[in-house]
């Protein structure tokens, strides 16, 4: 789902999603304005994300995205997704 008429957004994959995805970053046209949801099904779906997809979070410029909310977009946002993590 490229967006034709929307903004270019940056994506920013870490550790096992990077790994998942095959690239550090890249850069999306979405729409201005869109569900927290469909974003994370639009990058699960194109980054092969799909095993991880539930427990992944979005942020945005740095600041964790509530799941049950739309997101503004404008250009130059970054978007990190970050999947699980584990410690010790």
């Amino acid at each position: 789902m490229e967006i034709e008429h929307g903004v270019p957004v940056k994506l920013i994959f870490f550790a096992q999603s990077r790994e998942l995805a095959g690239v550090r970053q890249t850069t999306i046209n979405l729409p201005t304005k869109i569900a927290y949801q469909q974003l994370l099904n639009l990058i699960a779906n194109r980054y092969n994300l799909e095993s991880i997809k539930n427990n992944i979070l979005l942020a945005k410029n740095e600041e964790v995205i509530s799941d049950n909310c739309d997101i503004e977009l404008r250009e130059s946002d970054n978007i990190a997704v970050i999947p699980p993590l584990s410690g010790g």
